[in-house]
């Protein structure tokens, strides 16, 4: 059946409302679906850029054959297996499917696959040891779909500026800052000759690189009108857990279809969390600015004044910088809102 599409502001309603029904009566019931609307700002000139952060909001059940909910029967550092889940060899990475945790201790967190046979899907992990973590068997994980450069920017025919690589080079076109499946930040453009997306230095279609759901990008744009990504999917219903490396560059949305704030976030709990630790967002000028925390505040250099409450929005990401060791961590934010 298809699901109706609801506005954000039927979204932020439905939110806000008990369920009457599931108590009423004891019929299944499916959790709120929408849409969500995040705009890429214009260049002022055409000739500089304007970065925005951006990432999905909203989650969408992965459409890979074989299972796509189930309880683990395996679990390892970085896999998990389903028995019998009948999936094809490396499918869900060709789908850019993602592995949801629905139970247990990592409930909320989502990983990328980045390999699977029949019944065992290998996860990224940023260095952390899964069992260690908490995962078990019984829990029960759900395969969710994650976007691509492709899937979520589209082309030159969707309004992405592109250009040969020759004007990339040049500083002519769009740009768009991802992690890659290495785990290095990677800057991409659409090649109009060749009709995909690239990087500089190679010649291969970069349109699969995967973009999951708890990531973002930050994109750069060069073209002089707005640019609108929207998501569909189900409405988070639960906290959600990132994998927080502890060193390098890593992009992080603003998962839930809510504003939030640095505060908020919390990345300042985390273990280890000093103060040569950088997290990068747009302020309310949309300009990118570059936070610190002094042990009891946020701050930016320059300024004495808290900036506990710089926003981040509906469909926002943010960079985070670590120069620690260790394996990632795990940090929970609590849902935003009333169901």
């Amino acid at each position: 059946m298809r699901k109706p599409l609801f506005s954000l502001i039927a979204i932020s309603a439905l939110l806000l409302l008990t369920n009457v029904g599931s108590q009423a009566q004891t019929n299944a019931t499916t959790d709120p679906v929408g849409f969500v609307t995040a705009t890429i700002a214009a260049s002022p000139n055409g000739v500089s850029w304007t970065t925005t952060p951006v990432s999905p909001a909203l989650l969408e059940a992965s459409a890979v054959t074989g299972a796509k909910l189930g309880n683990v029967t395996g679990v390892s550092s970085n896999s998990v297996t389903i028995a019998s889940a009948g999936w094809t060899a490396n499918e869900l990475v060709s789908s850019s499917a993602n592995v949801l945790f629905k139970s247990g201790a990592l409930e909320g967190l989502i990983l990328r696959v980045t390999s699977n046979t029949d019944s065992t899907a290998t996860v990224d992990t940023s260095s952390a040891d899964l069992t260690a973590l908490g995962a078990a068997i019984g829990d029960s994980v759900q395969l969710v779909q994650g976007d691509t450069l492709l899937s979520m920017f589209g082309t030159s025919a969707n309004g992405v500026v592109g250009g040969s690589s020759a004007q990339y080079t040049a500083g002519q076109t769009d740009r768009v800052n991802v992690r890659d499946t290495t785990g290095t930040v990677r800057t991409y453009y659409f090649n109009t000759e060749a009709n995909q997306w690239r990087r500089s230095g190679t010649s291969a279609d970069q349109g699969t690189i995967p973009i999951p759901p708890l990531s973002g990008a930050f994109y750069l744009r060069i073209g002089t009108t707005a640019l609108n990504i929207t998501t569909t999917g189900n409405v988070p219903t639960t906290a959600v857990k990132y994998l927080v490396p502890t060193s390098g560059l890593t992009y992080f949305a603003r998962f839930f279809p809510t504003g939030g704030t640095l505060n908020s976030f919390g990345f300042q709990n985390l273990q280890g969390w000093s103060a040569s630790d950088r997290v990068s967002t747009t302020d309310s000028t949309g300009t990118v600015r570059s936070y610190f925390w002094n042990g009891s505040q946020w701050r930016r250099s320059g300024t004495s004044a808290d900036q506990g409450s710089t926003v981040i929005p509906i469909g926002g990401a943010v960079s985070v910088s670590r120069s620690g060791s260790g394996p990632a961590q795990l940090l929970r934010v609590d849902r935003p809102y009333n169901l």
